[in-house]
């Protein structure tokens, strides 16, 4: 029995675009034999779906960090806040390092001149 598109895009998404589950998936519904490889070249031959699945588990991740920032438990909320401002906050100075970089992240020219002392005796 072959996977109709509207079917493979669907299980795909269902399983957040993990191309084991998926071929894992697909085996159990259909009684078929169907491997990892298969269901990453079938899916990459819409990079398009692919990335919008993708972008999805993006927008479910940040869906549940948001929730964690508002967790009653202080630890919880702490420590998710700091997660989101390292990697979010860098603009505004929230960052766990600082990185030097010129105008529009291009990288710094600086020259150092080292001048020899003479001595006066």
């Amino acid at each position: 029995m072959k996977v109709s598109d509207k079917e493979f895009w669907a299980i795909l998404r269902e399983n957040a675009g993990i191309y084991a589950r998926t071929a894992r998936a697909i085996e159990n519904q259909f009684n078929v034999s169907y491997s990892r490889q298969a269901v990453k070249e079938r899916a990459e031959k819409d990079l398009d779906r692919l990335n919008d699945i993708k972008d999805q588990n993006f927008d479910v991740a940040e869906e549940g960090l948001y929730t964690l920032m508002r967790s009653k438990n202080e630890r919880i909320k702490l420590d998710s806040t700091k997660f989101y401002l390292e990697r979010k906050g860098k603009d505004r100075g929230y960052s766990s390092r600082q990185e030097i970089t010129g105008a529009d992240g291009m990288p710094t020219k600086f020259e150092i001149e080292i001048i020899k002392r003479e001595n006066k005796d």
